[in-house]
């Protein structure tokens, strides 16, 4: 099968893992793959042909069984590029929740308006794969139920890769004896971090350890600031690859208020990490209560408790890693697109 993946940019994010993980699939089982692209970036490197695109060119959709495109640009490159006839099935993953995510960056008339663009563009798509049946369900007011469909994510980690040596030094003072929870995640309000800082002057032998960047982290400063706790807490910057740092954490937390699917949950379930969530639709479809530790959104005694159940329990990690291997691994991800490719083709020769 030839397939063509457009993505953004060959950049560190989670939809763009994703489609790295499907070309390491695909080029596994033997399928030609390229990715287009139209930003520069190196971050990502990919193990088939790449070709950067500016939005004007057409690229020569003829050759391929399969266009999968991820992301606003890619899809609205498609609404306007697709040709009226092709031999070409076009497909399209939607990594969130449009609406409600454009929601934590704009106000809502910005956000409804660019959620609403996007899903006029899918309309020439043949397929819209969501990453979780809640999420199918939330696009069911756009689409009918035939053009839908879901696929979970996997995630693939190299563990013989380590943390950086100077943070291993700075990490082992900043915990001595405490107990560590660990987050991987860009710092904006979706993310749901500063519930955490709000616990932790309730939980004086635990400390905070967060990998990322983002917008709200001046915001998570003042709050430890405010609650006297930012001796607990250690904002590590952006670390490529912050996987590598999971061995160290004794508990990985998802404060999440809103997530496609998350792929650090992946990550903790290769690790056999014992993790706390938030109890959004998502979470509750994907892990059950005995491969998680769930919390109330903002409802701190909530979280407490849930982070104590994180602490003793300790076959959580263990149950989660079994989940993975049965529901998450990059076969059962390579079957469900293949079958996805497949069953979309098969429709589409039917018309």
């Amino acid at each position: 099968m030839e397939i063509a993946y457009i993505i953004p940019k060959l950049a560190n994010k989670g939809p763009v893992i994703v489609v790295l993980e499907l070309v390491k699939e695909m080029v596994k089982h033997q399928h030609q793959c390229i990715v287009y692209y139209f930003d520069q970036g190196t971050e990502v490197s990919f193990p088939c042909e790449t070709q950067q695109i500016k939005f004007k060119d057409r690229i020569p959709f003829e050759r391929y069984d399969i266009v999968h495109s991820h992301g606003l640009r890619p899809d609205l490159y498609i609404s306007i590029h697709k040709p009226l006839k092709n031999r070409a099935v076009f497909i399209t993953t939607l990594h969130n929740y449009v609406i409600q995510d454009f929601s934590y960056q704009y106000n809502k008339f910005i956000a409804y308006s660019i959620g609403n663009l996007w899903m006029l563009a899918l309309y020439r798509h043949n397929k819209i794969v969501t990453l979780s049946k809640d999420a199918l369900n939330y696009y069911k007011r756009w689409f009918p139920s035939s053009k839908l469909t879901v696929a979970y994510n996997t995630r693939q980690i190299n563990q013989s890769i380590s943390a950086d040596s100077d943070d291993l030094k700075l990490i082992s003072e900043f915990r001595k004896d405490s107990i560590l929870i660990g987050i991987n995640a860009a710092i904006t309000a979706r993310k749901g971090i500063d519930q955490v800082i709000k616990a932790l002057p309730y939980l004086p032998q635990y400390k905070l350890l967060i990998i990322g960047e983002g917008k709200e982290k001046k915001v998570l400063e003042d709050l430890c600031t405010k609650l006297n706790v930012q001796k607990n807490v250690l904002f590590l910057g952006y670390r490529k690859d912050a996987y590598r740092y999971l061995p160290l954490y004794d508990i990985y937390a998802i404060p999440s208020r809103s997530e496609g699917f998350v792929l650090t949950l992946l990550e903790a379930a290769i690790y056999k990490k014992n993790i706390v969530c938030s109890n959004i639709p998502l979470f509750q479809e994907v892990v059950k209560e005995n491969e998680a530790s769930f919390f109330n959104l903002n409802d701190t005694n909530s979280l407490i408790s849930a982070i104590k159940k994180a602490t003793s329990n300790h076959f959580l990690g263990d149950n989660l890693y079994i989940k993975y291997m049965h529901n998450y691994s990059p076969e059962c991800f390579y079957t469900k697109y293949i079958s996805i490719y497949q069953q979309t083709i098969s429709e589409i020769n039917k018309v």
